[in-house]
């Protein structure tokens, strides 16, 4: 008897060594809903210490809401694993602070021949898995826009350069009936209206082929504040900004970054003509510069007062060709430059909509590998 008490502690034991060292949270409660079992894990994503959970709390209360009406309701049923059972149970739990955990939980009920007297549930954190998910999904999306945007680069070179030649000749010829030969004002009106047409089309055909000049970029360190400051400069008579208020948030003594000027100030442009257009010509475009934790690069945020980005468009701006602009007001090809040039600089873009009305793009570039302000560097062969 003696030996058989013995057996039985070293089991008890070893089975209450097995569930405290179990890398997932071990919860066990009896039918009332008091905490039976509760090891480190269970601790951890709760926020509960052991002596809290096994004195005075509920399992009811480690589920928000009605949560736990809803597990016992699936353990009991036969679709969910057999009944008892509940199987790969994707469910939120309620973290002593408030915040809500998505969970993975294994449960089942313990019987004593045919009546409930507990549960037990096997809680996986999927907090850092659903991380790793939604890394990837963006790097998936981002690696298919990038292979989309070379794609048709490579096809905007060749249409680019077969319509600019005839273009210029019927921009030309019009100019030229236009201003040598006296002709009815009716006639004058519908030759205007093709010059109008034509020029709209060369505007997009020199959108084209500064797209497809992205690969080739004069590579030096520069100053991220200055870049935005000289764009500004070449914008700030525009008529389009007479009534927006410019706020300019800028670090200083951010570190170098290699970049081609002409490509950056033509990424700058696009992004503000895009806000000022949303705003419509009145409200506020604020620009902030700062370093990184990291270090490695300077993030830029830009953000308007406008209407914002719905949220059916917003996977979309980016797009070639994507434009919620009236017919003749856009060519959809500036916030897809935009990504364009910030993708060929090593950096990433992205855009979300404010609280209170209003987009902001934020962008992060690498500064340059010598960091420091006084190392101007070298041209990049």
């Amino acid at each position: 008897m003696e030996k058989m008490d013995d057996a039985s502690k070293q089991s008890g034991a070893f089975l209450k060594n097995l569930i405290l060292s179990s890398v997932d949270g071990v919860i066990a409660a009896d039918k009332s809903g008091k905490i039976l079992i509760f090891n480190h894990v269970a601790e951890e994503i709760s926020g509960y210490s052991g002596g809290e959970a096994l004195t005075r709390l509920n399992i009811r209360d480690v589920y928000p809401a009605d949560g736990a009406h809803e597990v016992m309701r699936k353990l009991r049923s036969e679709e969910y694993g057999g009944k008892g059972k509940l199987k790969s149970f994707q469910v939120d739990v309620l973290r002593k602070d408030g915040e809500i955990i998505p969970i993975s939980l294994n449960a089942a009920i313990v019987y004593e021949e045919d009546r409930e007297i507990a549960t037990i549930g096997f809680f996986h954190d999927l907090r850092e898995s659903l991380r790793i998910k939604r890394e990837l999904e963006k790097t998936q999306l981002q690696l298919l826009q990038a292979e989309k945007m070379n794609s048709l680069g490579k096809l905007a070179a060749g249409v680019a350069h077969q319509l600019n030649n005839p273009l210029g000749g019927i921009i030309l010829f019009t100019q030229l009936i236009l201003e040598d030969y006296q002709l009815d004002e009716k006639v004058r009106d519908d030759l205007k209206r093709i010059l109008k047409d034509a020029k709209r089309c060369r505007d997009t055909v020199r959108e084209l082929l500064e797209f497809t000049r992205q690969t080739r970029q004069l590579m030096q360190p520069q100053d991220i504040n200055q870049a935005i400051s000289r764009t500004l400069f070449l914008l700030e008579n525009h008529t389009i900004f007479q009534n927006i208020e410019i706020i300019k948030d800028f670090t200083s003594e951010l570190p170098l970054l290699f970049g081609d000027m002409q490509q950056l100030n033509h990424m700058f442009m696009n992004i503000f003509f895009n806000a000022a257009q949303a705003m419509e010509g009145k409200g506020k475009l604020i620009i902030r510069t700062y370093l990184l934790p990291d270090h490695d690069r300077i993030g830029i945020d830009i953000t308007d007062t406008g209407p914002g980005i719905s949220g059916e468009n917003l996977p979309y701006i980016f797009e070639p060709f994507f434009t919620t602009k009236e017919e003749g007001k856009g060519t959809g090809l500036g916030l897809s430059l935009a990504y364009g040039i910030v993708q060929n600089h090593g950096g990433a873009i992205r855009a979300t909509n404010q609280i209170n009305n209003g987009a902001t793009f934020i962008i992060e570039l690498p500064i340059t590998p010598s960091e420091s302000k006084g190392d101007q560097g070298g041209k990049q062969p």
